[in-house]
Order: structure tokens, then C-alpha cells, then sequence
């Protein structure tokens, strides 16, 4: 939810500002004073640090916010270090994965281009969050399933399986949303956009359920059509309900791993809220019941059960496609 929301706001175009940011070094520090003195386009400046700015040292590269003849330093210069870090994450995904992990990386860009340039402005422009996001998911699902996969009946049954578990996560939030009440007003994000005004702020909170289920979806259905594919090959004479049954014999187990798999991703971007519990009088009852708390367990819950419905559905629809044997061959074509 967070990340559609935040590539939402990079969709957006900029408010007016009388300011601007630049990078700088700094050169001298005055905590008492909360003062440094930055190095900012060849000029040296002094610039007021932020509250709690007792981490920056001199020779520290900064993001300075220049406004007339004021200099804010605002953050770190954190991109190199996010560089060096993706460098490493890509390296990685290529070194282990080979032409896969490649086309993975490539895959996640072209999805993640595909958020921000297509399905955020349509949002941006008025249109309903809940079908820009089922497009979008859809061919995000497209770049992800068929060019890592390869095109075939493995792959389409992977498909289908994860669009069918999509659009089942987006009708039940909508109907829980309602019946709670829920306004999309659940984070700071999200009341910033309320006060920019021409967002349907429940219409994205949806639309972050769904995507935010992408990738685990994604990663269960190939899985699952994957065990049906070699069961078929070894066994060309199975029928698609025997298939079923063989198959689920391993989607029971991969059932049960999956079941805290989003629970504990969606807890763990939510560990402030939790916090809160430790330290709010509030009673339990009524915490849980503001709509911070219910819609990340709304998030949980409903992300979770498109995991666990997406295995039965993965086997079903690649135990028809795939029995008697078809398909084989087909699914080992990768694109170069």
C-alpha cells in the first residue's frame, strides 16, 4: 500500500516552491547553534541543520533546500549508498540467477515503469483506482510471468491463476472497506493527498492491496504450475484431476508456509503501529479499531488469502492445460 502510494506522489506534479535543492559538503559545524557551513554549486553557505541533526560530520555530502538567501541541510546524500546496494542486489540476482535473474531485474524495471508513468498518472487524472490497478497488474504480470518464464501453458495457467487471485483481493477489500467505513485516510501519504484534493483515496488504498500481493502471488502460482508440469511429463496418461490431487500433495505444504508469509511483511512495515500498542492507554479493542490499524490488518488478511488461494487455483488451471504431456518443450523457449 505504502509503495503505490509513494509512486503515486512521484507521479504527481511538483506544488509550486520558491525554493529548490542542490548538493552540498559540509565544510564546518556548530551543534550548540544548530549551524554547519556547506560547499553548495562552487558558493560556501551557512545552512540551519534539522532537529536531531547530530549524526552529520564535516566532509558529509548533504542535500541542502536553498530559498533565497536561506539553506536548509535536509538529509544526507543517501544515493550512493542506495547505488552501491542495488549494484550489489543486481549483481547478485545475475551472478546466481544467470539469464533468469537477469530477465527478473529487467522485468521488476519495466513493471515499476509501467506504476509510475502509466497506471499513476491515469489515477492522478481521475480514473477509477481499482481498474487502472487490475490493468496495471495485469501487465505487470505480463512483463514479470511471461518474459522470466518464457510463454506457454505453464506459464498462462501461472497467469490466469494470479489475475483470478487479483481480482478476488480487490472485490473482497472493496466490500470489507465499505462495511468498516474505512476513508483511505490511513497514513500520512495518504492525507497529503487529501489535501490535494482529486484522489479517491479508498479507490488507491485498494489498489495497494492488490499490488503490494503481486509478487508473493507471482512467485506461488509459477511454483505451483511448475510442480504440475513435471507431474505431467513424468505421468502423461494423468488425468487433470489426478494431476490435482499429486500436485496439491505439495501445494498443502506450500500452503502451509504461506499462510504468515504477508502477515509478517505487512507487520513488519507496520512496526510503529505496533509499537503503539505498547505505548498508547488505549484499550486493545478500540486501537485495533481506528483505520491505521484496521486497514494494515485488512492488508494482511486479504493479501494473505489471495496467497492461499492462488495454490488450489495455479493447480487447477495447469492441471487442465498441461495434462496428457502438452505444453512440453513449450515452456523451456526463453527469449535472449
Amino acid at each position: 500500500m505504502r509503495l503505490l502510494l509513494f509512486l503515486f506522489l512521484l507521479g504527481l506534479p511538483a506544488l509550486a516552491q520558491e525554493g529548490r535543492y542542490a548538493l552540498g559538503r559540509i565544510l564546518a559545524l556548530d551543534p550548540g547553534a544548530g549551524l554547519a557551513q556547506v560547499r553548495v554549486e562552487g558558493r560556501t553557505l551557512e545552512a540551519l541543520l534539522p532537529v536531531g541533526g547530530e549524526g552529520f560530520g564535516v566532509g558529509d555530502r548533504v542535500v541542502v533546500y536553498l530559498e533565497g538567501e536561506r539553506a536548509y541541510v535536509t538529509e544526507p546524500d543517501r544515493m550512493p549508498w542506495l547505488a552501491a546496494l542495488a549494484l550489489l542486489f543486481a549483481l547478485g540476482a545475475v551472478g546466481l540467477g544467470r539469464g533468469k535473474g537477469l530477465r527478473g531485474l529487467l522485468g521488476t524495471l519495466f513493471g515499476l515503469l509501467l506504476l509510475v508513468y502509466v497506471v499513476v498518472p491515469r489515477i492522478a487524472a481521475g480514473g477509477d483506482p481499482l481498474l487502472h490497478a487490475f490493468l496495471g497488474s495485469l501487465g505487470v504480470l505480463v512483463l514479470s510471468v511471461y518474459f522470466v518464464h518464457g510463454l506457454g501453458r505453464k506459464t498462462t495457467a501461472a497467469l490466469g491463476a494470479t489475475l483470478a487471485a487479483v481480482l478476488l483481493v480487490l472485490l473482497l477489500g472493496r466490500f470489507f472497506a465499505q462495511a468498516m467505513g474505512f476513508t483511505g485516510l490511513a497514513s500520512e501519504e495518504a492525507l497529503l493527498l487529501h489535501q490535494w484534493g482529486g484522489v479517491d483515496l479508498l479507490g488507491l488504498y485498494l489498489a495497494g492491496l492488490a499490488v503490494g500481493a503481486l509478487g508473493a502471488l507471482a512467485d506461488v502460482t509459477v511454483t505451483q504450475a511448475s510442480v504440475v508440469q513435471a507431474l505431467a511429463h513424468a505421468d502423461p496418461q494423468a488425468s487433470p484431476w489426478r494431476l490435482y490431487r499429486r500436485a496439491m500433495e505439495v501445494g498443502y505444504d506450500h500452503l502451509g508456509s504461506l499462510v504468515n508469509t504477508l502477515v509478517l511483511a505487512y507487520a513488519a512495515g507496520s512496526l510503529p503501529l505496533f509499537l503503539l500498542l505498547t505505548r498508547d492507554p488505549t484499550p486493545l479493542r478500540f486501537l485495533l479499531n481506528t483505520e491505521p490499524f484496521a486497514a494494515e490488518l485488512v492488508g494482511m488478511l486479504l493479501g494473505s488469502l489471495g496467497l492461499v488461494l492462488a495454490v488450489p487455483l495455479s493447480t487447477l488451471f495447469a492441471a487442465f492445460l498441461l495434462a496428457g504431456g502438452k505444453g512440453e518443450g513449450g515452456d523451456h523457449a526463453h527469449p535472449h
